[in-house]
């Protein structure tokens, strides 16, 4: 199989411009709490121009809420949406623009207290400078 071959797992329609729309690879949704976006693809309908880009292997965006990216009959849906929220009632989601990333969503957990597991949520007891 060529390794060149697009591959994703997300397309996002651009809602400000429906010329554009995005193809997102994403780390295993199954395997990862919180996915890394690993390459994402725009396209531009109207210019017929094609960008694609790596991500960064050490702090990239990050995906919160993978429940609402897919199908509310599949099988794990209703795990992830619990995930999502146990969080919402942790309160990880109150910085979320300033979260988009690996490291300060990880660092904002890691403040909060929350660890999380197996697509599981708790507080371990450490909180440290919760606002």
């Amino acid at each position: 199989m060529n390794e060149n071959l697009c591959k994703w797992n997300v397309v996002k329609f651009d809602n400000q411009d429906n010329h554009r729309l995005s193809f997102l690879k994403y780390q295993s949704f199954d395997n990862y709490e919180f996915p890394c976006l690993e390459k994402s693809y725009q396209v531009n309908l109207n210019e017929l121009t094609f960008k694609s880009r790596n991500h960064s292997k050490i702090n990239p965006p990050v995906l919160h809420r993978k429940e609402l990216l897919i199908d509310p009959a599949c099988l794990n849906y209703q795990k992830f949406k619990s995930l999502t929220q146990t969080l919402e009632k942790f309160g990880a989601f109150k910085n979320i623009t300033k979260l988009g990333t690996k490291l300060r969503w990880e660092d904002e957990l890691d403040r909060l207290g929350i660890v999380v597991k197996d697509h599981k949520a708790k507080l371990n007891g450490n909180i440290s400078n919760v606002s």
